[in-house]
This record gives structure tokens, C-alpha cells and sequence, in this order.
């Protein structure tokens, strides 16, 4: 199996979302009016699993119509987003960095996809959807979608960048994984996992991918870089601090693993190229 690490554009947020936790409402306040000098710039990554079963893609990062010449462009940003969301994140995409031209590049077509798995459902992690939408199957936990539409995750997820026709909302089933217990099987014998990782939002899952007996865990926006579980310094703009500490808890313990080769994260500036991680 292999994992290409696919990077679909940057964020430029606040210095202080990247660790020591932080609550939703809070943080946003003081992220929207961050100046230049407080920002960072991360990548927004995906990933590209080849798998015996086939093509399994993991998050679709930012779309091309967030900045149609390659750079940062307010004006298209706020088409997309909603004004305080465009202010949070400040995105761009490279020319060539959208996921479909990605794809596209490496000569795959939406239809060759056997399936999209998104942990969560904010905007850097849906916005190139529409573009893989021709994927045989696009999966969303039933966790994430429902509160997505509801109380404070309205601020932060709009429906119109994820509401596909044809998604699969699957709830997930208990299991032996993660700090609930909670998780998706998507390939039917455990070689795929989505496993539900709370706190950053309640519904976002991490995928283990599995070889035998070694592993890859992709975590998401669980934590922001080794640093977040090392330290537990988990990210800011969350739903539920006490739920993150559980979740990077468990996180460290899948690190120390000897059959866990990596644990990577979504905005990890160590993973800033698109590379093949594991060839197993």
C-alpha cells in the first residue's frame, strides 16, 4: 500500500490557534482580526491511499475557485466563505495544488476513486468536494453531519460546501478504536478505519490505515503537529477541551505503538510537499 501526502493549499491563522487549546467562540473572535504579523501560514493536507481495494482519498483541502489566479485573493475567498471564516483562515492554492488537478496530474479521473473519506467538516478539509463528487463513494460521519447544521458548528461549517447528492452519512459503530470506542470500517476487514477523535469538533474521525499488523494514522486537526500529543498542547477554535486531551491521550499512546510507523496530521509544516509516506 502507499499514502501520498497531497498538499491542497494553505491557511495563514493565528499564531495562538496552533496549541494550548482555546474555546470555539473565543478564538474566533481574536483569530478574524489577527494582524499579518500574528499569523502563520500551514499547509492544508490530504492524503491519497492506494489500497488492494482500490483508491481511497482522505479530505479534499481548498477548491480553485477559493483563489483562480494561484495566490491570495480576498474577493474570491468571500465568494466561498462567509466574511468571518474568509478573515480566519486567509487561504490559497497554488496553481496546480487544487485536489482535482492533483488527481489529474497523476492521471487519475473522479471515477477511479472508490471512496472519500472526510474527518470533519470545516471548510479547509471539504472545500475541493464538488471536484471529487464523481467518486463511487463519499463518506461523512453521521456524528459530524448532524451537528453541523446545528447550534455553534453553524458558524464554522457551512452546508453548502459539504451537502453532496449522494454522500453517505454513516454513523459510527462501537469498536475496539480510539477514545470512544467508536469507528467506521470502510473496507469490511479493518485495513481502513475511520475512528472517531473528538474534541477539535465532536464528529471528526482520524483514518488508521493498516498492512498486517503495522499501521499509519492520519489524525486530522486533532492535533497540529507531534508537538500537540507530546506536550498536550492541543489546537485552538474547539469544541470540547476535555474531549481533546482524551483524544491526544489516546493519540500518544498510538504514537508509542511499535506497530505504528507515523501518526500525521493535517497541518503538520514537516509534511509541506506532496510525498509518498508508506510502500508497503
Amino acid at each position: 500500500m502507499k499514502i501520498h501526502i497531497l498538499n491542497c493549499g494553505y491557511i495563514r491563522i493565528h499564531e495562538d490557534l496552533l496549541y494550548g487549546g482555546g474555546s470555539m467562540m473565543t478564538d474566533l473572535r481574536k483569530a478574524v482580526m489577527a494582524p499579518g504579523s500574528r499569523r502563520v501560514t500551514l499547509p492544508v493536507l490530504t492524503y491519497l491511499i492506494e489500497h488492494p481495494a482500490g483508491l481511497f482519498l482522505v479530505d479534499t483541502g481548498w477548491s480553485r475557485d477559493i483563489s483562480p489566479q494561484g495566490a491570495y485573493d480576498p474577493k474570491a475567498v468571500r465568494s466561498v466563505l462567509p466574511a468571518h471564516l474568509a478573515a480566519l483562515y486567509r487561504p490559497y492554492v497554488p496553481e496546480g495544488m487544487a485536489i482535482n488537478e492533483q488527481l489529474r496530474s497523476m492521471g487519475i479521473k473522479q471515477e477511479d476513486i472508490d471512496a472519500v473519506l472526510i474527518t470533519h467538516l470545516d471548510p479547509d478539509h471539504v472545500s475541493g468536494l464538488r471536484s471529487v463528487n464523481r467518486a463511487k463513494r463519499i463518506v461523512i460521519p453521521e456524528d459530524e453531519a448532524y451537528w453541523s447544521v446545528r447550534t455553534k458548528y453553524r458558524i464554522r461549517q457551512p452546508e453548502q460546501l459539504w451537502d453532496i447528492d449522494g454522500a453517505e452519512r454513516v454513523f459510527f459503530r462501537g469498536h475496539l478504536l480510539g477514545p470512544m470506542h467508536k469507528a467506521i470500517d470502510v473496507t469490511g476487514d479493518g485495513s481502513i478505519m475511520m475512528v472517531n477523535l473528538p474534541g477539535h469538533t465532536d464528529g471528526l474521525c482520524g483514518v488508521i490505515v493498516r498492512n498486517e499488523e503495522r499501521y499509519v494514522l492520519l489524525v486530522s486537526d486533532a492535533a497540529v503537529s507531534p508537538r500537540s500529543w507530546e506536550k498536550m498542547e492541543p489546537p485552538g477554535f474547539a469544541a470540547d477541551a476535555a474531549l481533546q486531551s482524551k483524544t491526544l491521550e489516546w493519540i500518544a499512546d498510538a504514537a508509542s505503538d511499535p506497530a505504528c510507523e507515523a501518526v500525521l496530521c493535517s497541518h503538520d509544516k514537516e509534511l509541506n510537499a506532496p510525498a509518498t509516506y508508506a510502500d508497503a
